[in-house]
């Protein structure tokens, strides 16, 4: 579960942000989260929902943007879309290498962070 580990470093860069800004209170927290990152957003709610009690950042909605993974032929140069759990997706669709280098897919970090 390193949904745990991440959630605590969320909730320390919050927090330190909100002290920072001498912010009551957390009103929202803007994540982006490539989905190569095999995050559980559900569970990640509910971690950063318990551990965030009796802080300023207890009420804070989280929103999550979730970043396609996208890959680049190293044949051809096309970019395009890539699931990993859909073997068609693999090879380039303009040359059909699978020699591919990724783009983007594995972000994991605060956007920005509301704060009151």
């Amino acid at each position: 579960m390193h949904e745990m580990a991440l959630v605590r470093n969320v909730i320390g860069t919050v927090l330190e942000e909100a002290e920072k800004q001498n912010a009551s209170e957390v009103k929202t927290v803007y994540l982006r989260i490539g989905k190569g990152r095999d995050i559980v957003i559900d569970l990640f709610s509910g971690l950063f929902e318990h551990l965030a009690r009796g802080t300023s950042a207890e009420k804070a909605e989280l929103v999550f943007e979730r970043v396609p993974m996208i890959t680049e032929c190293n044949a051809c140069g096309t970019p395009y879309f890539l699931n990993v759990h859909d073997e068609s997706t693999w090879p380039c669709p303009k040359c059909a290498s699978r020699d591919y280098h990724l783009v983007s897919g594995m972000e994991f970090s605060i956007d920005r962070i509301e704060l009151a």
